[in-house]
């Protein structure tokens, strides 16, 4: 029962390992690099062990990114690690399990085939090659040379082919260790003729953001597919093109800020909605939803908008949400957060404004996106006042029964107190007590022109 045990709690360690590897590609050939991604929830400053590692590979470059995000209400922070490894030798090779604070990956097979030609095959090859280099072009482009960390790149693959060849072939994204790479929309096709041929024009983008201020040289995209042999044998060849190299600079900052963030956009805007509510009162709670639209950037990197603090304000954040999504071939970023809002003092509460610092790309100018301050009515709320009961004015025996000037006002207020909350209404209408005061006022002038006429009467 025991080892029963130790074998589910390894297997559920083994389901729920927060640390992962992959590789963009299990075979290879002797003199090309492999790279290898390593992600890990719990890394907490660590670094990957690569002592096992370098014995079979040769890491020559790497790079890491970091990126936050919110799970089950907690923040957590997902590290990822880039590596550039060229195999050492030739043959049927494994990436060890690598270690990352004390979790580790699984292992992963590799095969490298020697860089050697065969001699029988070569002028074939080449001619295959020459052949399908004059009839397929494949073409890729970029935006721009220079931009800004965080900036978006994009890389455009064309790949332009007659209509009797084949197009079932492989897309392999360009690359760049420690950059983030994505597909920006599904590719497009587009008809057009060469020579009173047909041809079909396939294009395809995808958004680069590379960070650190630095020289890139990209790894181009390339298509592969199998194209048959023209021999009596079976035998099929893989057909590799690779797109032209490209490369960029990554240049410093225009402006630089305390505020921890650094936002290159075309545009950036601010919106806020509020759950509906009337008059609050102290203990009362409502929600604030707060979005951020950026175009051209990268969700991950949208700043905190919420003021979480707060003197007279419990403000909690109940849900955050990023999200990149794609319109009309434009990557749109989006952040929302939801908090609530729990008043615990009466008077006018001030909100602060919400400004968010951004860079425009297009006119090259520091600008702001705000949401003006805002302010709060919270009253006290009403109690109602409670009628005396009777066992609290008896009077223990033998004690002086007078009523007191205490019990005396308590008893003439209690019916005043008793019609007011039972009812809700004022115990005189205002047209009864305006009659009142006539009624009063009358009687006051009747007896002080009795007193004054008597008065007059006695001194005669």
């Amino acid at each position: 029962m025991r080892l029963i045990c130790i074998f589910l709690l390894m297997v559920s360690i083994e389901l729920h390992a927060s640390v992962k590897a992959s590789v963009d590609r299990v075979k290879t050939s002797y003199g090309q690099n492999i790279q290898l991604n390593i992600s890990s929830d719990n890394a907490r400053g660590k670094s990957p062990n690569l002592t096992l590692l370098k014995r079979t590979f040769k890491v020559i470059g790497s790079s890491k990114v970091s990126r936050p995000y919110l799970k089950n209400g907690q923040r957590k922070q997902k590290t990822l690690w880039f590596f550039i490894l060229k195999p050492k030798r030739s043959g049927a090779l494994t990436i060890p399990s690598i270690s990352v604070n004390g979790e580790k990956t699984r292992s992963i097979k590799i095969l490298v085939a020697s860089g050697k030609a065969n001699p029988s095959n070569s002028k074939k090859s080449t001619e295959s090659k020459a052949v399908i280099s004059h009839d397929i072009i494949v073409k890729a482009t970029i935006n721009k040379n220079k931009l800004y960390p965080n900036e978006i790149l994009i890389y455009q693959l064309s790949v332009d082919y007659p209509d009797n060849s084949s197009d079932d072939f492989r897309v392999k994204p360009p690359f760049i260790a420690g950059s983030i790479i994505m597909p920006l929309a599904e590719p497009s096709f587009s008809k057009h003729k060469v020579r009173s041929k047909n041809r079909t024009l396939r294009t395809q983008s995808f958004a680069i953001f590379s960070e650190k201020v630095a020289y890139y040289q990209i790894e181009p995209a390339a298509i592969s597919f199998i194209e048959s042999s023209n021999s009596l044998s079976d035998e099929a060849n893989e057909i590799i093109l690779k797109a032209n190299n490209l490369h960029f600079e990554i240049i410093p900052k225009a402006n630089h800020n305390s505020l921890g963030y650094w936002l290159p956009s075309s545009n950036i805007t601010l919106s806020e909605s509020w759950q509906q509510f009337g008059q609050l009162q102290v203990g009362d709670s409502i929600t604030r939803t707060l979005e951020i639209s950026a175009r051209g950037i990268n969700a991950d990197i949208l700043p905190l908008m919420s003021v979480l603090t707060h003197k007279n304000v419990d403000i909690k954040l109940l849900d955050v949400s990023v999200e990149n999504k794609v319109e009309d071939g434009v990557l749109l970023a989006l952040r929302r957060e939801k908090i609530s809002m729990t008043f615990s003092k009466a008077g006018n509460i001030s909100l602060p404004p919400l400004d968010i610092h951004w860079w425009n790309t297009h006119l090259n100018q520091a600008r702001l996106a705000s949401i003006n301050a805002k302010s709060l009515l919270i009253t006290t709320p009403l109690t109602e006042l409670k009628p005396v009961s009777p066992a609290t004015n008896k009077q223990p025996t033998g004690a002086n029964t007078e009523p007191s000037e205490m019990n005396i006002i308590a008893t003439r207020q209690l019916p005043f107190a008793n019609k007011t909350s039972a009812n809700d209404k004022p115990w005189l209408s205002s047209a009864q007590l305006n009659g009142l005061i006539l009624l009063l006022f009358a009687l006051l002038v009747a007896s002080t022109s009795g007193w004054l006429y008597s008065l007059r009467k006695g001194k005669q």
